[in-house]
């Protein structure tokens, strides 16, 4: 008997228990603390945006991404096709597109979210923001990993959570579950991966969007600067909005003037908050 109750718990895998899980809260201090601090981030990076059918090669756009922790984001991609440049301050989000306001969120926009969130409050703040119920915690895998799963009762994936690997405490998928589309819900993965150390803080080299299961774009980061010097104007939203309505075609002369002034305004006004 003995010899077979050894045999047993040998070949018998042990189901994930929330007997031994920590607390929510408990396993954001964590993250934070792993993921450690970066003030400023300079990104040169690729982004690749994979069409319907496989055998199509990708479509692979040259990014450059500024992290101002933790407030603070600006992407811009500048191609023989498109100009775009993503603006995020605080709770602020603007998109220009060649040259034009855009109206609506991008929802691949939100991954950097989780990346200047580096404290609890912040991860608890932007986590609920995304809808995921912190309070809720369980232990799962993604892909060999084991985690934490934040949001939900692992296996249950119906309800936007997110894995962190219980080792490292790093976080490795955000699943994101839109229920408003359809009675199944539609799902947005996002994979942080390549965690890589820089001084006093961790940045995921690799960061994967899958769409209802299908690999949609990825980014890969070719190259990185920390702690560059950033003019103020790159990261104020208004230099951004006045910027654009100066140099629109229709815009008479003394209203260019005028956004030109708001321009230096805007400056002015972002330096003294942050000087």
């Amino acid at each position: 008997m003995a010899a077979l109750f050894l045999w047993f718990t040998a070949v018998v895998q042990p189901v994930p228990s929330d007997a031994y899980v920590l607390e929510g809260p408990h396993v954001l201090q964590l993250t934070a603390e792993a993921m450690g601090t970066i003030a400023t981030l300079e990104l040169e990076q690729k982004l690749l945006i994979y069409p319907q059918t496989p055998e199509t090669a990708p479509a692979v756009y040259d990014e450059t991404t500024i992290y101002a922790m933790p407030e603070r984001f600006r992407s811009d991609i500048v191609s023989g096709t498109i100009q775009r440049t993503h603006l995020v301050f605080g709770d602020t989000s603007i998109t220009v597109i060649d040259g034009r306001m855009s109206v609506g969120g991008d929802p691949f926009d939100t991954y950097q979210e989780l990346l200047r969130a580096r404290t609890r409050w912040r991860l608890m703040r932007t986590l609920n923001r995304l809808g995921v119920e912190t309070a809720i915690c369980s232990l799962g895998r993604v892909d060999e990993t084991v985690v934490f799963v934040l949001g939900a009762r692992y296996p249950d994936e119906s309800a936007s959570q997110l894995a962190i690997d219980k080792t490292t405490f790093l976080p490795v998928r955000l699943l994101l579950v839109d229920q408003k589309t359809d009675e199944t819900g539609s799902r947005l993965e996002i994979f942080y991966r390549g965690w890589k150390k820089l001084q006093s803080g961790w940045f995921p080299m690799q960061v994967q969007f899958y769409l209802d299961d299908r690999l949609v774009r990825e980014i890969r980061v070719a190259s990185l600067r920390l702690n560059p010097s950033i003019p103020a104007e790159t990261m104020d939203p208004e230099a951004l909005k006045a910027s654009v309505a100066a140099s629109a075609p229709e815009t008479p002369g003394e209203q260019k003037q005028q956004a030109v002034e708001a321009v230096q305004k805007g400056v002015q006004d972002f330096r003294k908050k942050f000087e």
